[in-house]
C-alpha cells in the first residue's frame, strides 16, 4: 500500500476530502479546516481540501454534491489516521470477494470528531436516519424463512444455495 512508502507520505501526511467551493461555503469550511465525514458504517475525521477540481451536479432540479478520498490511510505504516475504507460498507463482489464499490452517503461535519461519551450523541445526531436497512448483497432479508434460498446467503459460482 502507498502509505507504507515514505516518500509519498511526506508529500501527503494527512488524510483530506476534496469537496467543491460550493460544498465548503455552504458548509462554512475553509481550506484546511478538521471535518467529520459520518456514513451509515462508521464516522472519521480529515482535512478538507477545497478544489475546484471537484465540482456539484445539478440533477433533476437538485444539487448534488460530492467529495473525493484517498483510500490509502490507516493505523499502520508512517502515515496514521483515520481509514476512509471505515465508511464505506463490506460488499465483496460475490466470485472473487474483492470490494465492489467504493461510493457512498455520507454527511459531512464541520470539525474534528468528539471522544468519548459525547461520541454516541453525536453520531444520533450527524448519522443518516430512516430509509431501507444497509443490508449486504448476499444477507438476507430480515423474516427470510429458515432454509429457504433466501436464508442461506451463501452463493457459489454466483448463484445462490
Amino acid at each position: 500500500m502507498s502509505r507504507f512508502l515514505s516518500h509519498l507520505a511526506e508529500l501527503q501526511p494527512e488524510l483530506f476530502a476534496e469537496m467543491s467551493p460550493e460544498l465548503a461555503v455552504e458548509l462554512k469550511i475553509d481550506n484546511g479546516d478538521y471535518i467529520s465525514i459520518v456514513s451509515l458504517r462508521g464516522a472519521i475525521e480529515a482535512r478538507a481540501l477545497v478544489s475546484r477540481r471537484i465540482r456539484p451536479m445539478h440533477l433533476n432540479g437538485k444539487t448534488v454534491h460530492q467529495i473525493a478520498m484517498p483510500f490509502h490511510f490507516g493505523s499502520a505504516g508512517p502515515v496514521r489516521g483515520d481509514a476512509t475504507n471505515d465508511l464505506v460498507p463490506i460488499s465483496g463482489e460475490p466470485n472473487v470477494t474483492i470490494m465492489e464499490a467504493k461510493a457512498l452517503a455520507c454527511n459531512i461535519v464541520p470539525g474534528r470528531l468528539p471522544r468519548g461519551p459525547a461520541f454516541e450523541d453525536w453520531l444520533n445526531k450527524y448519522v443518516p436516519q430512516g430509509g431501507p436497512p444497509n443490508l449486504h448483497p448476499e444477507q438476507p432479508p430480515a423474516r427470510a424463512p429458515r432454509g429457504s434460498r433466501l436464508a442461506s446467503g451463501h452463493v457459489r459460482n454466483g448463484k445462490a444455495e
